[in-house]
């Protein structure tokens, strides 16, 4: 089955759009970061940033999805990106006046944006190609974003030594006005209907739906464990590299590009349809990709090894990202699906903000290499914990998986039309 040129074109200005955003974020991440070590206040400013861009996508998620689920998503995704501009531009008289507090300020509200935003773009692809091909779409959206990332820090470092920091921001700015006019011209809209009756814990109708579906219980703990060893892999890759293996900052720049080389790569190797259960059966084989990756890093006698380990773990992150999020669309009801990709949101960040945490307070204890073979340990384990309804062939998409409490609150809540 093939696109209709009608969802090509709504798909192609999806993922240009997401890309040239992703491209606008990565720049904007590197400005910040070089203002916030520069201005004397070091790591500390560096540390007070990243907990403002990570806080409001834990705090916030319930509020967001249940945004996702009750209002049309290009309308909502619009206005979000015309916010979003707007934040960034006040960032630049801020970041003039050296006031962290009101950088971290508008940080914070840049996110929440972004926590609205993300969900209501995953939920919304479904509904331009339909669930059948929801993979091919993941695949192409992701693809691009990785290839992004792989050019954002470049472009970042570049911009920001050229001309400061200031036009840096103006760069992801303008990336949010571009989201703004994709979603204006977009054909395929998410449109909820629209319903009086309000019941209660609708607000956390997602997580409990992951919660009571194994297999997206499975996926969830999977996903997490993952973002955990991940994290904790990142805080520690710099140390391995530059201290361990005595490589400079530019091998350590060209690993970390080749690691988003390897996302790009697996978001395309990702991109067959498959049902549920084949996609499970591949997630397992990801998983275990991964962890001996990671064990492969640790344990990396040379760069060249450490260099190829890297790519590795990005290709199985590019293949998780595209399978996890194709299981969650063909098992969660349409109308819950904002809350369903929020609620992944949120436990995903808030694995990586642990990992962050956790891993710098590790390493003053334990040997790089120790923790980045745990890190690939920890995988395997939660692997084991819930490899079962990943290998086992679930019930058919659509049948009733779900409590009936749940059920009969997504039952008043509608669906989405194109």
């Amino acid at each position: 089955m093939s696109f209709t040129s009608v969802v090509r074109r709504d798909l192609a200005l999806v993922a240009a759009g997401r890309g040239a955003s992703m491209l606008g974020d990565e720049v904007a991440v590197i400005a910040l970061a070089l203002w916030a070590s520069h201005q004397g206040r070091g790591t500390l400013a560096v540390a007070a940033l990243v907990m403002a861009a990570t806080l409001p996508q834990l705090l916030a998620a319930p509020w967001a999805g249940l945004l996702v689920d009750r209002l049309p998503a290009r309308r909502l995704i619009a206005s979000v990106s015309l916010a979003q501009a707007v934040t960034c531009l006040a960032l630049v008289p801020a970041i003039g006046a050296d006031n962290l507090a009101a950088a971290l300020v508008l940080v914070v509200a840049l996110n929440l944006g972004q926590t609205v935003a993300s969900p209501a773009w995953q939920a919304l692809v479904p509904s331009i190609v339909g669930p059948e091909q929801v993979t091919r779409a993941l695949s192409l959206v992701q693809g691009t974003t990785a290839g992004a990332m792989l050019l954002g820090p470049a472009v970042g470092g570049l911009l920001v030594g050229a001309v400061g920091t200031a036009p840096a921001l103006a760069v992801d700015a303008v990336s949010f006005l571009v989201l703004a006019v994709v979603a204006v011209a977009l054909r395929h809209d998410r449109r909820p209907e629209r319903s009086g009756v309000r019941t209660k814990g609708e607000m956390s109708a997602g997580i409990r739906l992951i919660a009571g579906d194994p297999l997206l219980r499975s996926v969830l703990v999977l996903v997490s464990a993952l973002a955990l060893a991940a994290g904790a892999v990142n805080v520690s890759e710099i140390f391995l590299i530059t201290r361990t293996l005595g490589a400079g900052p530019e091998a350590y720049g060209a690993i970390g590009a080749l690691f988003a080389a390897g996302l790009l790569l697996g978001a395309v190797l990702a991109r067959k349809v498959r049902d549920v259960v084949s996609a499970g059966r591949l997630l397992v084989r990801v998983t275990i990709s991964m962890a001996l990756s990671m064990v492969v890093l640790g344990l990396a006698p040379t760069l060249a090894v450490a260099a190829l380990a890297s790519m590795s773990v990005g290709v199985g992150n590019g293949m998780l990202n595209v399978l996890a999020q194709s299981i969650f669309v063909r098992r969660s009801p349409s109308a819950v699906l904002g809350r369903v990709f929020a609620a992944l949101q949120g436990v995903v960040g808030a694995a990586m903000l642990v990992a962050t945490g956790l891993g710098g307070v590790l390493l003053g204890v334990i040997d790089v290499r120790t923790l980045i073979v745990g890190s690939g340990a920890l995988a395997v384990v939660a692997l084991l914990a819930v490899s079962r309804p990943l290998l086992m062939t679930p019930p058919p998409e659509g049948a009733p998986h779900r409590p009936d409490a749940l059920a009969l609150s997504v039952g008043s809540e509608g669906g989405e039309t194109s």
